[in-house]
């Protein structure tokens, strides 16, 4: 599942949170969106990693010029 389907599920799940009508259901549904929402994170933590490496070569390379 990529970073868009990712969150198009997270926003699914907060919606069966809403319409939830047990407790247990509910923090079942929040559980699942919490462990999403950490994988989101791990991926832009992972993707802004890069933009920095990539900005940092795109520096040097205008540096040498």
């Amino acid at each position: 599942m990529n970073l868009e389907q990712k969150i198009a599920k997270l926003d699914e799940l907060t919606a069966q949170i809403d319409e939830s009508e047990s407790l247990e259901k509910s923090l079942q549904i929040f559980e699942q969106s919490v462990n999403l929402a950490d994988e989101c994170m791990r991926t832009l933590n992972d993707c802004k990693g890069k933009l920095i490496v990539l900005q940092e070569k795109v520096r040097r390379l205008t540096d040498e010029k």
